[in-house]
């Protein structure tokens, strides 16, 4: 149970809303009385958080994910993924310049 609200608060945190933090919080404590595993619900909340549109302000700072996020209006799926190839992308260059 400590372990899917911490999911949960860690999902709220990235989404930036005290709202979705205490529904699923309560979704989580109320999910043993429905028969549902509480991490399956928190799991569930992780992948909502991976599918809402990002505002573009959740990440302040310079690199990939600050950009993607700053000039992203889609998923936050789509921003990782966009920051990870990114990533990887400099860090070839960086290899390559040392090899």
């Amino acid at each position: 149970m400590r372990g899917a609200l911490l999911l949960v608060r860690f999902a709220a945190a990235v989404v930036g809303d005290d709202r979705y933090r205490e529904q699923w919080e309560a979704d989580v404590v109320g999910a043993r009385g429905l028969g549902m595993s509480p991490l399956g619900v928190a799991f569930g909340a992780l992948r909502a958080v991976v599918s809402m549109p990002s505002k573009g302000v959740a990440v302040a700072g310079i690199g990939p994910l600050g950009m993607a996020l700053k000039h992203a209006g889609t998923s936050r799926g789509r921003v990782l993924a966009i920051a990870v190839v990114s990533a990887l992308l400099l860090l070839g260059g960086v290899v390559m310049l040392f090899a």
